[in-house]
């Protein structure tokens, strides 16, 4: 009996370092796609001098958040922004709105979240 609560003690613990590392993974995923959607957003007002109101950063979030299924709270969201502001500051300025990163992200901000901060 003993031999047995200790087995099923082992794969109850396998299986929740399993779930943790594939929700890990998700939540590397989660914070790409955040920091990513966060750069176009940053890389639109760089290049098009584009001042958001609160409500068009509202708009922009609510759809990031759906697109990650609400996954990453509200620390690790705010240290994204600040990433991605630092290095789309750094790409327009140090490569231009021309380079193809800035250009694959003007184009992800135009088809994803223009139509909500209209």
């Amino acid at each position: 009996m003993m031999i047995r609560r200790f087995a099923f003690v082992a794969l109850t613990l396998a299986g929740l370092a399993g779930a943790a590392t594939a929700a890990h993974a998700d939540d590397a995923t989660s914070q790409a796609i955040w920091k990513r959607y966060w750069m176009a957003i940053e890389v639109e007002r760089n290049c098009n001098n584009v001042a958001f109101s609160q409500g068009q950063y509202d708009a922009m979030t609510q759809v990031i958040n759906r697109r990650i299924d609400y996954d990453l709270g509200a620390g690790v969201r705010h240290e994204l922004i600040a990433d991605a502001k630092t290095e789309a500051h750094d790409l327009t300025f140090k490569y231009s709105c021309k380079d193809p990163r800035a250009v694959d992200l003007l184009a992800l901000y135009n088809t994803d979240l223009a139509p909500v901060a209209q």
